[in-house]
């Protein structure tokens, strides 16, 4: 094991659901990103959370940046434009990848990735009237270089009053939700500062691991929290992505008891 760190009818409510659901296509040009929302499902219920997704497809060569772009880059932002009663929650970001140039450091995905996002719709809806979602999304696209990309989306959704189909970009969710960080159940972590480090130790019910990390220079003062993800990989090579999140002890302290991460 090798050890990576990383920074839902009739029938006819069917068919009217496969007419009318549209996936909207960028109004803003990008050159080397192609922005647009999905949906996991062909429609919605009134009062029914669901889910939509911003997926990006980069050309050969170009990426984007997680939430935490790391030493350089931005995150991609989406500003919702929604029917009243609706609302948005956060991004569900996948694990990302690092990109390295020289001593820059950052962290992205490159050829494509879905973020996907809940949407809470109102109990109000009426089952025959379609809803049209919309959002400014923007993102930096990098390669050797950087370029601001932009795009407006918009998605419309039919809903209905029985239970929604998974639409053909259910598989993407899935595959999305399997590189979501979970909860370390099973593992400990510590950590310390030592000698202007933080020193952290983990272990799991395979495999243990120790790391040092140092600072940025522009850092300021050591965290009093570790926060992160933590990109296990067994000897297949398959990825598995933790959440990390734990008190820094001072140095001199003498460190810190193992410190066992419970699924919230």
């Amino acid at each position: 094991m090798r050890f990576n760190r990383q920074r839902a009818v009739t029938e006819a409510g069917r068919a009217a659901a496969l007419v009318v659901a549209c996936v909207g296509v960028a109004l803003a040009a990008s050159r080397h990103v192609q922005a647009s929302l999905v949906a996991e499902h062909e429609s919605i219920r009134a009062g029914e959370p669901f889910w939509v997704g911003l997926r990006l497809k980069m050309e050969p060569g170009w990426h984007t940046y997680w939430k935490n772009p790391g030493d350089a880059g931005l995150p991609t932002r989406v500003k919702w434009t929604l029917p009243e009663g609706f609302e948005a929650g956060p991004i569900d970001w996948p694990y990302p990848r690092p990109f390295s140039q020289g001593p820059v450091t950052s962290y992205g995905y490159e050829d494509e990735v879905l973020l996907p996002v809940p949407i809470s719709p109102p109990p109000s809806l009426t089952p025959g009237k379609p809803v049209t979602l919309a959002a400014r999304v923007d993102w930096l696209e990098c390669q050797e270089a950087c370029v601001p990309g932009r795009a407006d989306l918009s998605l419309t959704l039919p809903v209905t009053a029985g239970a929604p189909r998974a639409a053909a970009e259910a598989g993407g969710f899935a595959d999305a939700r399997r590189r979501l960080p979970a909860a370390p159940s099973g593992w400990t972590f510590q950590a310390a500062e030592k000698g202007g480090r933080i020193t952290s130790s983990m272990a799991g019910t395979a495999a243990a691991y120790r790391l040092a990390l140092t600072p940025a220079p522009n850092a300021g003062r050591f965290p009093a929290r570790l926060k992160g993800v933590l990109v296990v990989h067994d000897p297949e090579g398959k990825a598995r992505a933790l959440r990390v999140d734990a008190p820094v002890a001072n140095k001199g302290a003498g460190g810190v008891a193992p410190q066992a991460m419970e699924e919230r």
